[in-house]
């Protein structure tokens, strides 16, 4: 017992650890393939090709500014620090201002110096030729400031762009190396000790631009930058930048540029990338791992019958109560849910905490449901009547026969989709119409109330007219449940389905009282059955009892025990008889005779039966008439049962006809049939129905007196059925008529 328990407590403990192990498979696997990309070595580098190319290229840019653009500019005069083209301009744009400046106080002085000249006013002369040596001598003044200072000005931005320049390249000074021979110059470029070899390039470049370009290598768009400039060398990203150790110009330690290192975003990405690289690597290692345990697992439950075990047999009770439909539907939504909750959960990230444990514990459930759903689709696989039962208890197809029946009279359906819109648009015509009253808008209003009238005056009446027909249907149903079938339920002039149920009710309730009559009279019969029956067999049984009786005594003589000898063999006969058309009976009822059809000559079987009852037809007083059409009436029968028909028929007239009466045989043909026809006048008065007749044990004689068995007319009637034929009974009065049909041979 112990042992048993234990096993079933570590059958427990696997079938947890299985959940767990699967969902842990789960995530690998999703975070896998959510990082796919990132297996590929070059991914970053294939991703972001458009940003490793800009950043070369300004990088180049940068080094042909500072070493080639501002070659030697701290060593350069004021003058040659600026463009020469701006500096022309500038020129010219003084000369003009100073030229211009001329003509105006040449303008505004000359023609009053003049007219001082004129007048002889020489100390009016001297004062304006002074006057305007003066002004022209501060405009010139103003003019030179304002050169000096444009001067000044482009001078501090050429110096500030230059130091811009150099700053940007010095910031890429630890990121970016370069080695580069300008032909055009006879000069070289380089930030580097030496100029690297093949192998270090390799082992430490992460990416790398040669020109010229070896062949199969990328020139990341440098080429025709290094032709245009007449270029050739080297520029490389390192895998790892330098330590930071800068010499700064004052104005960045003045804290004019926020200079905060070395930094590339390549490298940090790649670094980035990789890091993650290493970690699916790490994963698939550990997905491998999942897989080997989640096998050892498996192979340990299915050792130890865990489909057996109470967690699952339970788990798989409260599963199977779900509808499989409804179960099915869950599943989309459930699946989305793991699905995106896996892929977002970034449960290998670092560190380890609280987050994995609540990923794992949220998504166990979910693991299991979804194995239960693996379990039970292999169940169903395995057993296709499990599929068909769950399936049968599913809400859809209980929604299919809720729809199909709501459907089966489409009539009613859409009388009761009619009066629910009307009843709607009353509700809606209500509320409409009050609010235009208040309203007071007229034309609305109206409309809505002519709708309520109509709703009033038509549709209501209708719907009154049906629940009173519905109430009188359910008075009359829980009457007759009751056993009152004398209730008629009253459609009146109300047509339509309720009007036909009530009709239906009603034929019901006639058809219940048939079938009450018809049981009574079965029971009836039944009872008649056993007494005749019990009569029939001891009559006979009783004489033989006291016959034997009468034999054991010794002072008989030889003639009397003789004669009660003969006695005992008749009424030994007698039961003999009885118990043969019993038996006959039964056969022929329960339908287990084997006939052999074959063309029969009817013609003849009956003359043969009238044969061989001649000598007793000729005791008796009865007078019996033939009429046989033709001599040779073939019909496709098994002659020996059909005799037996033919015989039943001629004993009981003899039995029960009216002494000196007579009796009628005919034997006709028509296009499709053969007809026999027996007919005679009862000894006995008719009081019941002809159809009680046929039922076994039944006799005209109903004290019982003669000696039919009661089971003749039944017997023939099964033989004629199993033949495809028909017997039946028309009695008028004392008027007895047996008429026998069958299909003719063609």
């Amino acid at each position: 017992m112990d042992t048993k328990l234990k096993n079933k407590r570590y059958v427990a403990l696997a079938l947890i650890g299985f959940v767990f192990v699967t969902t842990l498979l789960a995530l690998t696997v999703a975070n896998l393939y959510d990082n796919r990309r990132f297996l590929d070595k070059d991914y970053f580098i294939s991703r972001n090709s458009n940003l490793i190319s800009e950043e070369l290229a300004t990088v180049a840019r940068l080094i042909k500014q500072v070493h080639v653009d501002y070659a030697d500019y701290s060593t350069k005069s004021a003058q040659q620090k600026l463009d020469s083209d701006w500096l022309s301009e500038l020129n010219q744009e003084r000369e003009h201002q100073l030229e211009q400046l001329k003509a105006e106080i040449d303008a505004e002085y000359n023609e009053r110096i003049e007219e001082a000249r004129a007048a002889g006013n020489d100390s009016q002369v001297s004062l304006l030729q002074a006057e305007k040596e003066n002004k022209r001598l501060s405009r010139e003044r103003q003019i030179e400031a304002d050169y000096d200072a444009k001067m000044k000005e482009s001078i501090a931005a050429r110096d500030k762009e230059y130091e811009a320049v150099k700053f940007n390249l010095l910031l890429r000074d630890g990121t970016f190396k370069y080695a580069i021979q300008d032909k055009k110059n006879n000069k070289v470029y380089t930030n580097l000790d030496h100029e690297p070899t093949d192998t270090e390039l390799r082992q430490s470049a992460l990416i790398s631009v040669k020109i010229p370009q070896p062949k199969g290598e990328r020139n990341w768009g440098l080429n025709r930058f290094f032709q245009q400039n007449q270029w050739e060398g080297l520029i490389y990203i390192p895998r790892e930048a330098d330590p930071y150790e800068p010499v700064l110009p004052n104005q960045f330690e003045s804290g004019e540029f926020d200079y905060g290192g070395y930094y590339n975003q390549i490298i940090d990405d790649v670094n980035y990338y990789q890091s993650i690289h290493d970690r699916l690597l790490k994963e698939i290692v550990l997905l491998i791992l999942f897989l080997f345990l989640a096998a050892g697992l498996f192979w340990y439950l299915k050792k130890n019958q865990a489909l057996e075990h109470s967690m699952i047999t339970k788990s798989q009770s409260i599963f199977r109560s779900i509808p499989m439909d409804i179960r099915l539907v869950s599943l989309l939504p459930a699946g989305l849910f793991y699905l995106i909750y896996s892929l977002e959960a970034n449960f290998f990230s670092l560190p380890i905490g609280l987050g994995q444990v609540f990923t794992l514990v949220v998504m166990a459930p979910f693991t299991a449901y979804f194995l239960l759903f693996v379990l039970e689709a292999w169940i169903m696989f395995k057993q296709p009547e499990a599929f068909t039962q769950q399936w049968h208890n599913s809400i859809s197809l209980k929604i299919l026969a809720v729809l199909r029946d709501s459907f089966a009279d489409k009539g009613m359906f859409f009388k009761l989709a009619t009066i629910f819109i009307l009843t709607i648009g009353f509700c809606v015509a209500a509320g409409t119409g009050l609010i235009y009253f208040v309203k007071r808008d007229l034309e609305p209003f109206l409309l809505a109330f002519f709708y309520c009238v109509f709703y009033v005056l038509f549709v209501l009446p209708y719907i009154l007219r049906r629940i009173a027909l519905l109430n009188r249907i359910t008075r009359g149903v829980e009457q007759m449940s009751a056993g009152n079938f004398d209730v008629v339920i009253d459609a009146g002039k109300t047509k339509g389905k309720l009007a036909s149920t009530a009709h239906s009710l009603n034929n019901l309730q006639q058809g219940v009282k048939r079938s009450l009559d018809n049981q009574m009279k079965s029971e009836r019969l039944k009872s008649e059955l056993i007494t005749n029956v019990s009569h029939d067999l001891k009559t006979p049984l009783t004489s033989i009892v006291n016959y034997v009786d009468l034999l054991k005594r010794e002072d008989l003589s030889p003639e009397t025990r003789k004669e009660y000898v003969q006695i005992l063999e008749r009424k030994t006969d007698r039961l003999k008889a009885l118990i043969d058309d019993l038996f006959e009976a039964a056969k022929m009822s329960s339908g287990s005779v084997e006939l052999n059809i074959e063309q029969v000559n009817v013609a003849a079987l009956v003359n043969q039966a009238l044969a061989e009852f001649s000598d007793k037809i000729e005791q008796s007083s009865l007078t019996f008439r033939t009429n046989i059409e033709d001599g040779k009436i073939y019909a496709p029968l098994d002659g020996k049962k059909t005799w037996r028909v033919f015989e039943n028929l001629i004993s009981n007239a003899l039995k029960y006809s009216l002494p000196n009466t007579r009796v009628y045989v005919d034997l006709t043909e028509s296009a499709d049939k053969v007809r026999f026809t027996i007919k005679n006048v009862s000894a006995y008065e008719i009081n019941f129905d002809a159809e009680e007749l046929f039922e076994r044990f039944k006799r005209a004689d109903e004290s019982r007196n003669t000696e039919g068995s009661g089971l003749g007319l039944a017997i023939a009637k099964s033989i004629v059925e199993l033949q495809g034929g028909k017997l039946f009974i028309e009695i008028d009065g004392d008027y007895f008529k047996v008429i026998v049909e069958f299909t003719r041979y063609r």
